[in-house]
């Protein structure tokens, strides 16, 4: 039966309205300067494409939900030229953005984007109050929605086209669903159940962990069907299970039209062909898995390329050796406690104590069956999430890949406000208190995306503890432009950048900006350039692993103003690591977006690299391609060679293993050379 606090009241409803609205307008105010991120053009762009065309071969590497939402906040104006044939994510890349910010009004887009987010995010957000109001009452809800409405990074994501917290709160609320499920499997909550998972589903290949998670508290509410009715009842309930895990997998058809293939003339024509896709696995339960799933048509073939783009990179890794972590950069695999540290630095210190606050009060706060088995849920979707998480070796996305902790953690901080609130005032009034502590702390910050606590060092000195996307996304191009307007263009200088902003922005505003090398026959092995310089702020640390060397490398530069992770330089600079840096790119985009040709100037140029860059695992595996295809093999056992012969920073185990799998080849009487096939570039993922 519902608790008391469980009951419906109109004034209940309003609140968490209210709390919905407060979480929407501090995303606005700490993200009004925001730019597009990186990936968000290509999501926008795949949404409209779905749309307009039926095909999902647009940016399979993630599921449609998100695209579809944003893609229909387009207006009819938005212009989509024809698809062409794209290889490789490199290509597909440069046409959506191209197709963004050449074709249409990439800040209308943007905009029409955000509302849609915010409107989309803000559902999810209620749909969550909701049902933990029935599951643990009113005051849990509220604190709840209270702890998510501060939260800075959960902020930073409310009008993102992205994945991340699309799949964190999805998760919450299918947790909760679960719960309630549970409690008594009543059909309407085997359907909500069932609807929830399908747009976890659809919402990010990352979920798979999760919903085994939540899959483990079901069976387990299944089994316990045996002190009831014996076998019958649990095979009842064990096929209500069954029938939310179906209706689950209708939802993700449904976001594919229903159709098998990408394309609705029953085509599959995405960057790379799903057969290399899945051949490209290393670890092979992954690889047999997917491809089961594809010859015997269980789930869209788009879902599953992505899924198998998603283990290739962050279950296997895309080269990823290093990761900074607390100030030091550890090699080969992340460390045990990076997740639990980037967790630690984002989240508001108030919140965070909140939360285990809340933790310690879990066994003696649930409200009866359902709220039992909702906090087993969010339990169990978090712990195995964060070992998915802490199994992998891409740590690159930082924050946003663990967002599905960051929105569970609201969980037990809601605990805090229930025990009070069924308590005196002054009680009440302590558990708002972190709160309100958190909310006076970050108020000000004036870009949620980039704020750490204190212990990271504040937002302004997180670089000096940690490096991953948690600091920035390529976010502050706008306010680049304009110093280029007020202060570069007069000048008439011209301005080079290695902050990850999109460089389509810059040719889309005629800006003067240029790459360090522009063409595969540059000659400038010093690496000489003047004009302004566009650096990230852990570029000013040094990276003796990378033969980096800030007080060399930007010697006879003077900073002249600072953007949050990105610094801005004037005068003449003189780099060989930035030009080989830049010519690795400029290479990979003539091999992969322009068709290739002409080995030896590549293999040159590429040589050239890896002098400066020994280390460099790219580099090294497509002068080794380079070499075998001009029919080098002593050069090709060189290059693939390079990486191994070094210490400075050794590859990741797979990688290591592919490289020295094709030096036995390559030393090996017994194999005909000359028919190996290429090496596949990590990087490409």
């Amino acid at each position: 039966m519902p608790t008391p606090s469980s009951r419906f009241r109109p004034w209940g409803l309003a609140l968490l309205l209210a709390l919905v609205g407060l979480a929407v307008l501090r995303s606005h105010v700490g993200t009004q300067q925001d730019g597009f991120t990186i990936d968000e053009p290509w999501h926008v762009v795949a949404g409209v494409s779905y749309l307009r065309t039926g095909d999902f071969r647009l940016n399979p590497e993630h599921p449609p939900l998100v695209k579809l939402v944003a893609g229909a906040a387009q207006d009819r104006d938005f212009v989509l030229p024809p698809l062409p044939p794209l290889a490789e994510k490199s290509q597909e890349r440069e046409w959506v953005e191209d197709v963004t910010f050449q074709h249409n009004d990439a800040a209308a887009a943007q905009q029409r984007s955000r509302l849609a987010m915010w409107t989309f995010h803000g559902g999810l957000l209620l749909a969550l109050g909701l049902l933990l109001w029935r599951a643990l009452g009113l005051a849990w809800a509220g604190g709840t929605l209270a702890f998510l409405a501060i939260e800075p990074s959960v902020a930073a994501h409310l009008p993102v086209v992205m994945t991340d917290l699309p799949l964190a709160l999805g998760l919450a609320v299918a947790a909760v669903a679960v719960g309630l499920m549970l409690e008594g499997w009543r059909w309407r909550w085997v359907l909500a159940t069932g609807l929830a998972l399908g747009l976890v589903l659809a919402s990010k290949h990352s979920a798979l962990a999760g919903l085994a998670g939540l899959a483990l508290v079901a069976a387990a509410g299944a089994v316990a069907g045996w002190r009831q009715g014996r076998w019958p009842e649990v095979l009842r309930r064990l096929g209500k299970a069954a029938a939310a895990g179906a209706l689950a997998l209708a939802v993700l058809w449904a976001t594919y039209g229903f159709q098998f293939h990408a394309g609705p003339d029953g085509q599959d024509r995405f960057n790379r062909a799903m057969a290399d896709k899945v051949a490209d696995l290393h670890i092979p339960h992954w690889r047999a898995g997917i491809g089961f799933a594809d010859e015997w048509r269980l789930l869209p073939r788009a879902y599953l390329w992505g899924l198998a783009d998603t283990v290739r990179a962050g279950v296997e890794g895309r080269g990823q050796a290093t990761h900074f972590v607390w100030g030091v950069n550890h090699k080969g695999a992340p460390p045990w406690f990076t997740w639990p540290s980037i967790l630690l630095a984002k989240v508001p210190l108030a919140l965070m104590a909140m939360a285990l606050a809340g933790l310690a009060l879990l066994p003696w706060a649930g409200q009866g069956r359902a709220g039992r088995w909702t906090l087993l849920a969010a339990l169990g979707a978090g712990a195995l999430h964060l070992a998915a998480l802490m199994s992998g070796q891409g740590t690159y996305g930082g924050v946003r890949h663990a967002l599905p902790i960051v929105v569970l953690l609201a969980l037990p901080a809601g605990a805090v406000v229930s025990a009070a609130w069924s308590r005196r005032t002054a009680l009440r009034m302590a558990a708002v208190v972190p709160l309100l502590l958190a909310g006076a702390m970050t108020a000000r910050e004036p870009r949620l995306w980039e704020y750490h606590n204190e212990l990271a060092g504040g937002t302004a000195n997180a670089y000096r503890n940690f490096g991953n996307e948690g600091l920035d996304l390529g976010q502050r191009w706008p306010e680049i432009h304009r110093f280029y307007q007020e202060t570069i263009a007069p000048e008439g200088a011209v301005f080079y950048s290695s902050y990850g902003f999109m460089e389509a922005q810059a040719r889309a505003a005629k800006a003067n900006y240029r790459r360090k090398v522009e063409d595969i026959r540059d000659e400038n092995l010093a690496g000489i350039y003047e004009g302004y310089f566009i650096y990230d702020m852990p570029d000013t640390l040094p990276w003796p692993e990378y033969g980096w060397n800030p007080e060399q490398a930007l010697r006879g530069l003077v900073p002249v103003k600072r953007l949050g992770n990105a610094i801005i330089y004037r005068g003449r600079q003189e780099s060989p690591l930035a030009r080989a840096g830049n010519m690795y790119f400029l290479v990979m985009q003539h091999l992969y977006v322009e068709g290739g040709g002409e080995d030896e100037i590549v293999a040159r140029r590429l040589q050239e690299v890896l002098d400066v860059m020994p280390y460099h695992v790219g580099a090294a595996i497509e002068l080794g391609n380079a070499r075998l295809r001009l029919g080098d093999r002593a050069g090709a056992l060189a290059a693939y060679s390079t990486p191994l012969g070094q210490s400075a920073l050794p590859p990741e185990p797979l990688i290591q293993a592919q490289l020295e799998a094709r030096v036995v080849e390559l030393t090996d009487p017994a194999v005909s050379w000359r028919d190996l096939p290429p090496l596949r570039n990590p990087s490409m993922e």
